[in-house]
C-alpha cells in the first residue's frame, strides 16, 4: 500500500508491546528500508551486501539508476557494462 505513516503507527504499537521481539525489529528494519530506499548511500549500500551474499541486486541497482544516476556505483556499473559490450563485440 505504500503508507508509511500507517506501517509507522503500526510499529510503535509493536514496540510497546515487545520492543526486543524479532517481528518488531524485522518490521523496524523494513520501515526503515523503505522510508530511507531514496538515499543514494542505503542503495548502494544494499546492492553490495546483495551482491555480496549471492542474491540479486537489480532491483536496488535500478532504484539508484533511477533516482540518483550520477552516483560512483551507477557510473562504474554503467562503465563496465560497456566494457562487457566492447569485449563481446571483439569476439564476435
Amino acid at each position: 500500500m505504500h503508507r508509511s505513516d500507517y506501517a509507522e503507527r503500526q510499529l510503535r504499537v509493536m514496540q510497546q508491546i515487545d520492543e526486543d521481539h524479532t517481528l518488531t525489529q524485522l518490521a523496524n528494519a523494513w520501515l526503515n528500508l523503505a522510508v530511507d530506499a531514496k538515499d543514494p548511500e542505503t542503495l548502494a549500500n544494499l546492492v553490495v551486501c546483495s551482491l555480496h551474499l549471492g542474491k540479486s541486486s537489480s532491483r536496488y541497482l535500478s532504484q539508484l539508476k533511477l533516482t540518483h544516476p550520477e552516483h560512483i556505483l551507477v557510473k562504474r556499473a554503467s562503465s563496465a557494462e560497456d566494457s562487457f559490450e566492447r569485449a563481446v563485440q571483439s569476439v564476435a
